[in-house]
């Protein structure tokens, strides 16, 4: 086969221009990194965690990168080619008991997948089945755990939250995006 002669593709494509590149590119080496959960985090880790975070008089809210369709933060952090991704809420009580075991829940007694504030009103350690049984006695295991009450999805509560407190503590625009259920609902008049 001459270097003039195109390969033959896979599956063909009619009427198709296809143009190879054969030209060799200086690409810069890529990073690799690698997945460490026992990684620790840096003062400087902790005080990015710590930048994404509005305290109000009551909840301390995450207002960084938010996962869907649960509604809760993540927190990346790295170290030269190491890195970890943890739940927020998460990170924060380990910031205050140390590392947890895989098994302990850190459950929210104050209802908000946001707050990173870690005591009894707030968070604090648990179990799996002490967390559900909690949420079924408030009622939050009804098979639509996913929406806040005001059809909104969990993901999508959060969201309104983490923008009304993008620029700090705004207590009437967190009540705003805690209690308004978006421009989908109509109006009945």
């Amino acid at each position: 086969m001459s270097d003039d002669v195109e390969p033959a593709l896979d599956i063909g494509f009619p009427d198709l221009d296809v143009e190879f590149v054969t030209e060799e590119s200086e690409e810069r080496p890529r990073r690799v990194r690698v997945v460490d959960n026992s990684l620790r985090p840096s003062k400087t880790n902790i005080a990015a965690f710590w930048s994404k975070v509005v305290k109000s008089p009551t909840c301390w809210y995450w207002v960084g990168a938010i996962s869907a369709p649960d509604g809760y933060g993540r927190f990346n952090f790295q170290r030269e080619n190491r890195q970890r991704t943890m739940l927020a809420h998460r990170f924060s009580v380990e910031l205050v008991h140390g590392p947890l075991a895989p098994d302990v829940v850190c459950e929210h007694k104050c209802n908000e997948p946001l707050c990173v504030r870690v005591g009894p009103g707030h968070l604090v350690e648990s179990t799996h089945s002490e967390n559900v049984r909690y949420a079924i006695a408030l009622g939050r295991l009804s098979g639509h755990s996913l929406l806040d009450g005001q059809g909104r999805s969990r993901y999508e509560r959060s969201l309104a939250i983490r923008e009304a407190l993008c620029n700090g503590y705004d207590e009437d625009a967190l009540f705003h995006a805690k209690t308004n259920p978006g421009n989908w609902q109509g109006t009945l008049f």
